[in-house]
């Protein structure tokens, strides 16, 4: 029973972190995607179905499947979130039960108490709402006192993205967008905008290259995967590149981008890209900026970018 709480629970929780309820097919091949491009690690949708209950499960699902969708909500494994999950013998308990002749029959010194303690509370009560309505008089007559006066006008530049802005950290930015996890700063997708990420590259780095002409604020930005650390042959470079190349071609997405690395230690706001289809192949991705700005109060305009 407890691991079926737990199991009720994780669901919940990924749900919460996908920003939408698990409803339609569309919606758990949304999650399998999402769970790939956070984690790189693969839950079929089919999989997603059976535990959600859209299909029958004939069978319990598997630890490696529940370590996957812990780490998508932050914990370490399975086990580290069924510890979060509070159990039946530990939530409290209802009331003591009380004994119906002790309440029915009391002394008359304890009912002459009651009676006092009563009335004084009375009197509490009326001294407390007569100072309410004294404070909310004084307030309605400061504001309509100075209703003429000049109000400061918002500083629209605030919500507005422009070429070359700064950062000094992740947060700043991410928190624009109502993201308030930065576990995994390089993508984090939209709140309620499907295919659309913030996404924070670094310049040349040593796993995806991410190149391009920095003295024009990266018009494109080029990446491939070749890591520098360790030695892959060939074939598993060309099919890692394949496999992206196709994954993003298929989601036709839009990044608000944020380069890490490209003058210091700064994250620049270079604009909004999406992949170039003319110029990205099975070998490579290249990204286009598309639009300079980006206006935070209206981002659902972005979705017109798309190829």
């Amino acid at each position: 029973m407890e691991n079926q709480q737990a199991k009720e629970r994780l669901i919940e929780s990924v749900e919460a972190v996908a920003g939408r309820k698990m409803q339609t097919p569309k919606d758990f091949d949304f999650l399998s995607e999402l769970i790939f491009d956070r984690l790189r690690q693969h839950i079929s949708a089919t999989t997603l179905k059976r535990l959600w209950g859209y299909l029958p499960e004939t069978s319990a699902p598997r630890l490696s499947t529940l370590n996957l969708l812990s780490q998508f909500v932050g914990c370490e494994s399975w086990e580290a979130f069924c510890e979060t999950v509070p159990t039946a013998s530990g939530s409290a308990g209802g009331p003591p039960a009380t004994d119906a002749a002790g309440t029915d029959e009391k002394e008359p010194e304890q009912s002459l108490t009651a009676v006092h303690h009563r009335k004084s509370y009375r009197n509490i009560l009326m001294i407390a709402v007569s100072g309410l309505m004294v404070a909310l008089l004084a307030c309605t007559f400061y504001i309509i006192r100075h209703s003429d006066q000049p109000t400061e006008q918002p500083d629209n530049d605030r919500y507005i993205l422009k070429k070359g802005q700064r950062f000094n950290t992740p947060q700043e930015y991410l928190s624009l967008f109502g993201i308030t996890n930065t576990d995994t700063i390089w993508g984090r997708p939209v709140p309620h905008h499907d295919r659309m990420w913030v996404w924070t590259p670094e310049y040349r780095n040593r796993h995806w290259h991410n190149y391009g002409d920095s003295a024009q604020l990266m018009p494109t930005i080029t990446e491939h995967w070749e890591p520098d650390e360790y030695q892959a042959s060939p074939e598993v470079i060309a099919y890692r590149n394949k496999d992206q190349y196709w994954h993003y071609f298929r989601r036709n997405e839009i990044r608000i981008t944020f380069m890490k690395g490209l003058v210091d230690s700064a994250y620049v706001f270079l604009g909004v890209y999406r992949m170039s289809i003319e110029k990205s192949d099975t070998t490579r991705c290249v990204w286009e900026r598309v639009i300079d700005e980006c206006d935070l109060n209206n981002l659902d305009y972005l979705e017109q970018l798309r190829n």
